[in-house]
């Protein structure tokens, strides 16, 4: 995607009104939020560009995106799946004060990978922070008719607590790790070690993590245009 294209898309700005923000899974929130215009171009994938601190000093307090989980033009209902944060960062504040009735402003959707049909299988990579990308991705793909074959990897702090909520049931390779590190190294181990040809292949999450895995998909015969990226977040870097 063209960097004027992708700015057109987060040029758009909207405001949301919580009706609910409830625990989910391994210490993530599901926010379902109502619009105020509600007939946005949304695709299975894309993010948003939250403003969670208005008064910030800098873009990087002011700013985080978030993947949307679900979105319906037609009642402007917004979902989200939130991972906490330490409550002193401007995330884990502005995700704290998410009550019903509260109020918030974003910019979008927009950005990439966005879900693309027609593969023979798919391959979903992430960790905690994918959980909103990985499941509207795959819904997109049941909601197309005959559904392809799937292989779902994702790296959590407590995979006992975690679940993939997505409108089908689908097996979750998961792995335990939290750390940027642990997290690399226990995909890598994780991923399919044969993959069919055609195969097609989105990778979200930490950053190092991220290029590591593609890297490795691409060895093991997935073409790069066939591996959607995007980074969430990576070690003392802001404002991802």
């Amino acid at each position: 995607m063209s960097v004027l294209r992708k700015a057109r898309q987060f040029s758009v700005k909207n405001t949301a009104t919580v009706q609910s923000a409830d625990p989910c899974g391994d210490d993530l929130v599901h926010v379902v939020a109502t619009m105020a215009q509600g007939d946005i171009s949304w695709q299975p994938g894309q993010a948003v560009g939250l403003v969670v601190d208005p008064d910030g000093k800098s873009m990087r307090d002011r700013w985080r995106h978030y993947t949307v989980r679900a979105c319906d033009q037609q009642t402007g209902r917004i979902e989200f799946l939130m991972a906490r944060h330490d409550e002193t960062t401007p995330g884990g504040r502005f995700l704290a004060s998410l009550e019903p009735g509260a109020a918030f402003t974003f910019m979008g959707p927009g950005g990439n990978p966005v879900i693309r049909s027609g593969a023979p299988h798919y391959v979903f990579v992430g960790d905690r922070t994918s959980m909103a990308s990985i499941s509207a991705m795959v819904d997109a793909l049941a909601d197309g008719g005959t559904a392809p074959s799937i292989d779902i990897v994702v790296a959590t702090p407590d995979p006992d607590r975690a679940r993939l909520p997505t409108s089908t049931d689908h097996q979750v390779r998961w792995t335990r790790a939290a750390t940027a590190d642990e997290i690399r190294d226990e995909l890598l181990a994780a991923l399919p070690d044969e993959l069919p040809d055609g195969t097609r292949a989105y990778v979200t999450g930490e950053m190092q993590m991220m290029r590591a895995v593609r890297a490795t998909l691409g060895e093991r015969g997935v073409g790069r245009r066939e591996i959607g990226c995007h980074a969430h977040w990576t070690p003392g870097r802001r404002g991802m």
